[in-house]
């Protein structure tokens, strides 16, 4: 697979991130694409519904050391292809000079993709416990692998300590995935699927903007501009999606509008770092 197939692979399954990824410093952008890439890969598996859940399960498990046996058929012609090509992308996982790291990322969101499998369908939501392990595997886990990979690939990325960075790649990271939860609670609650009970809506909305501020302090701290923006412009289209569904909390799926992500990305570019 050709650098532009992966490129043109990665915008088919991703409408605004495939954007972050396009603005991230050439050093780390094939880490962090090959890890999103494989996340996809093995999300698509885990919503394979057709597929019986202990089978989902241990494809799940065996990778990256064994390819999936089991035909994993999808309507959305983009998810197949990836999985198609999940092959292609294995191979560059065993070629990457950051394979351990994206590995070990891959195994926790793996995790997560094998709980939510064994927790739906069910008609009772997760409990609070239960939710915020989930967003971790899932997302908070990619905030810290993003911080780590920007620390062992470019020269002093930031001005707060790593450690500091961390969490907040962490609050931030879990923050996109609470939105992305509210966002499709009515289309994920149809499969059985009830990640917030409707009575923790609002909280889960306040507790997913107070994420995104963490983003947003993220993406102040760092040094270069094209990683700044990277950071804000997912930030700034979360706060535009909790904004969406605080003002039509009966819609079904709300949705940024494409004239509203561009002036989200060009704000992102001309965002100024935190002066301290």
């Amino acid at each position: 697979m050709t650098n532009p197939e992966f490129q043109h692979l990665l915008a088919g399954v991703s409408r605004s991130f495939f954007l972050s990824l396009r603005l991230l410093p050439a050093a780390v952008r094939p880490s962090l694409s090959l890890a999103y890439a494989l996340a996809r890969a093995s999300d698509t598996i885990s919503d394979s519904s057709d597929v019986p859940a202990e089978k989902r399960i241990s494809a799940l498990r065996s990778l990256p050391d064994v390819l999936p046996t089991e035909r994993f058929d999808v309507p959305v012609a983009a998810e197949q292809a990836l999985l198609d090509q999940l092959p292609a992308l294995l191979a560059r996982l065993a070629a990457s000079p950051d394979r351990e790291l994206i590995e070990t990322t891959w195994k926790t969101i793996r995790d997560g993709q094998i709980f939510d499998i064994e927790r739906f369908p069910s008609p009772s939501p997760l409990s609070p416990a239960e939710l915020e392990r989930y967003v971790y595997l899932v997302a908070g886990c990619v905030g810290e692998f993003w911080t780590d990979l920007c620390l062992a690939r470019l020269p002093d990325p930031f001005q707060s300590p790593a450690t500091e960075m961390r969490v907040l790649g962490r609050e931030f990271g879990e923050a996109l995935q609470r939105v992305n939860i509210l966002r499709d609670r009515a289309s994920d609650a149809a499969q059985g699927r009830i990640y917030v009970s409707p009575d923790d809506v609002q909280a889960e909305i306040s507790r997913a903007r107070a994420g995104l501020a963490a983003g947003t302090a993220y993406a102040a701290a760092t040094r270069s501009r094209l990683l700044r923006a990277s950071v804000a412009l997912p930030a700034d289209l979360g706060r535009q999606t909790l904004d969406l569904l605080a003002n039509s909390p009966s819609t079904p799926r709300v949705r940024v509008t494409r004239p509203r992500v561009w002036l989200a990305l060009l704000r992102a570019v001309l965002a100024r770092r935190r002066e301290f």
